[in-house]
């Protein structure tokens, strides 16, 4: 059931910042769209490999000569870029937001060149966001509302960050100290404060993705973007020598990356170890399968889903036999879930879902239109949200037209009825609703297969609970180049 925003509406400047891949790009010279083209409807390997090539950060774009590259806007549509997954537009948080403004004229949306890197988008991010309340607090509705509230005071900033967006929100705190003075709330969601291995998976591997991209392409181009470098973990997460270690340059290096730009980021990481939020709320998915740690095997990265146990004082907790014991961890499949956690901040509120999902539920959207009307504390979230299915829901990355694609469930509770649907996206009418089955020798595993009639994008619904679990999957025909 849908529920209501309160009464009283929000009279403060809200700045939506979107994750990696969030935002629309074209190429300057020519008009044409490199990122945020629409419904995929065939796959071939020529027009998908030529699109990556082009969204290869150059030198001069590296050296600050940007304009190549323009931001046309937020994603409206559900797209995979290859090699990059699917990502998830912010259609649904910016029509929550707008209802919960006092005036459009109080919302801002904020997309960027995600390829560079979060200092240079950060800068950006700072100016506009200082432009943005300015004006606000002229806009004749702003004015009216102070004149009937005048108890309100001026309008302050209340940011809404997904993903690396949380990355560029701290950025542009670390860059402008006094927006920390105008600061109502900021609120990230899913943000790999400590990185990601998903980044790692890209730089090195250049497959494991969606799309059947050539690896060596996707290497290639993920190697000149210092946004991604951005996203490599801070974290013990380079298994080598019988210990994990935080990657450093040379194990960046190692990895396939260039050592101005690993560098650069090591640097800019260490340099912001202390930047905080302030009045900070942070949404952590868990219970997703997430790769945690890496160990490179003759330069190829292999990964796992744990790392070690250790003593409050860092060293490793051995078992019986003196190896160090592994620790089994989760997240919301692209991000581990204490890398989505910033020191010296508030518990957490977590969320079972998965990464590109978080954004868009239905229980992130209450919750952030409630932080902006006063229900600022995690413990309150029970009584606005209710409690929540904690079942994993496994889908693939792309899957080929003609050919079936498996659907899992994992962790159902026993009793559970759970009912799953398969509908059509941008433009697609098409539904379909497979049954879940029981996995036999698999406890609280469910299983279904679908097989869409068209190409297109595909959202995965497995409804059961508070909360419904959704996934992505790109159906592509298949088409053979000439």
């Amino acid at each position: 059931m849908r529920r209501s925003n309160p009464g009283r509406r929000l009279h403060d400047a809200v700045v939506i910042v979107p994750g990696i891949m969030g935002s629309e790009l074209r190429e300057a010279g020519t008009g044409r769209k490199l990122w945020g083209v629409g419904k995929l409807l065939a796959y071939t390997a020529r027009a998908h490999t030529e699109r990556l090539r082009q969204l290869a950060v150059t030198e001069d774009e590296r050296a600050g000569r940007t304009g190549r590259v323009e931001v046309t806007g937020l994603l409206e549509s559900f797209e995979p870029l290859p090699g990059f997954g699917s990502a998830h537009p912010y259609t649904a948080m910016v029509a929550e937001m707008r209802r919960s403004v006092v005036d459009p004229a109080a919302l801002l949306s904020f997309p960027y060149d995600w390829r560079l890197s979060v200092e240079h988008n950060g800068a950006l991010l700072a100016a506009a966001a200082r432009r943005h309340l300015d004006a606000w607090r002229a806009h004749p509705e702003h004015r009216k509302y102070l004149e009937a509230d005048p108890e309100a005071g001026p309008a302050r900033l209340v940011f809404v960050a997904h993903s690396m967006g949380g990355l560029l929100t701290r950025e542009a705190l670390h860059l402008d100290s006094t927006l920390r003075d105008d600061i109502r709330v900021v609120m990230t969601v899913g943000t790999p404060f400590n990185g990601s291995v998903k980044a790692v998976l890209m730089l090195n591997a250049g497959k494991g993705l969606p799309l059947p991209v050539p690896p060596g392409i996707l290497r290639q181009v993920a190697a000149t973007m210092p946004g991604l470098y951005d996203l490599l973990p801070g974290y013990r997460a380079h298994e080598v020598d019988g210990d994990m270690r935080v990657p450093d340059v040379e194990d960046i290096v190692a990895l396939g990356g260039r050592r101005e730009l690993a560098k650069a980021a090591v640097d800019w990481r260490t340099s912001r170890a202390e930047t905080t939020l302030p009045e900070h709320v942070t949404v952590v998915g868990m219970g997703q399968r997430t790769w945690t740690s890496y160990r490179l095997a003759d330069g190829v990265a292999l990964f796992d889903r744990y790392l070690f146990k250790r003593y409050n004082d860092g060293r490793l907790l051995p078992d019986a036999e003196g190896r160090p014991q592994r620790d089994p961890r989760t997240g919301d499949g692209t991000v581990y879930q204490y890398a989505a956690q910033l020191p010296g901040t508030a518990r957490p509120v977590h969320f079972y879902h998965e990464h590109g999902a978080l954004i868009r539920t239905r229980s992130v959207l209450d919750m952030a239109s409630g932080l902006m009307h006063g229900l600022r504390h995690p413990e309150e979230r029970g009584a606005m949200l209710g409690e929540e299915a904690r079942y994993e829901l496994r889908a693939p990355e792309w899957s080929a037209l003609g050919e079936p694609f498996a659907i899992e469930v994992d962790g159902v509770a026993r009793g559970a009825d759970l009912e799953c649907r398969v509908r059509g996206v941008n433009g697609l009418d098409e539904l379909l609703t497979p049954a879940l089955r029981p996995v036999p020798g698999s406890p609280g595993v469910l299983a279904a297969s679908c097989m869409p009639g068209r190409p297109g994008m595909y959202e995965v619904e497995v409804t059961g609970g508070e909360e419904p679990k959704r996934r992505l999957v790109p159906v592509l025909d298949m088409v053979h180049d000439g």
